[in-house]
């Protein structure tokens, strides 16, 4: 005698069939995202904040829009190859913020960050001891706009190489 398949167990093996095929990947996840070519300023802007001096930058961004900055992300990296490789070794990169502590008759700590803003990238250098009255042109930078509502939007820190890896950008 032959048994009719309950209703649960058809749903339940429908489900599997459609729901799990063999290879899905998942969402693209490159879809919109910008990035910008690797870039070198060739001179900072020296500018004083609260009594502490630093040099900054601003790259034109024009893929910052506002939507970006109210529900995307922007990361920005450094390759910061103006120090000593035992400082930053050669080739490595960096998300932004970025602190390094060294020492150079004391001890030190320079800070490179950046902030984004509608249509710009600044990129901004500042010393704890205001002890460099400038700085090296030989740091190279680069920012990755991920919008709103994507895969990894408001992510949390990963490494440049995750980043570039899940959306597809050469590094």
């Amino acid at each position: 005698m032959k048994r009719a398949l309950s209703p649960a167990i058809c749903v339940i093996a429908i489900l599997l069939f459609t729901c799990c095929k063999k290879g899905d990947t998942g969402p693209a996840g490159t879809a919109n995202v910008i990035y910008s070519a690797w870039f070198t300023p060739a001179s900072y802007t020296k500018d004083t904040v609260f009594g502490i001096w630093g040099f900054k930058y601003n790259q034109a961004a024009p893929g910052i829009t506002q939507n970006v900055l109210d529900s995307g992300t922007v990361l920005t990296f450094g390759k910061l190859s103006g120090y000593n490789v035992s400082i930053w070794p050669t080739g490595n990169v960096g998300q932004l913020p970025i602190s390094l502590t060294y020492i150079s008759g004391s001890t030190m700590t320079d800070t490179w960050s950046a902030q984004a803003s509608l249509g710009n990238l600044r990129i901004r250098f500042v010393n704890d001891k205001n002890y460099w009255t400038s700085i090296s042109n030989a740091h190279s930078f680069r920012y990755i706009i991920i919008p709103g509502g994507k895969a990894g939007g408001r992510m949390a820190k990963r490494s440049y190489e995750e980043i570039c890896r899940e959306y597809n950008i050469p590094e």
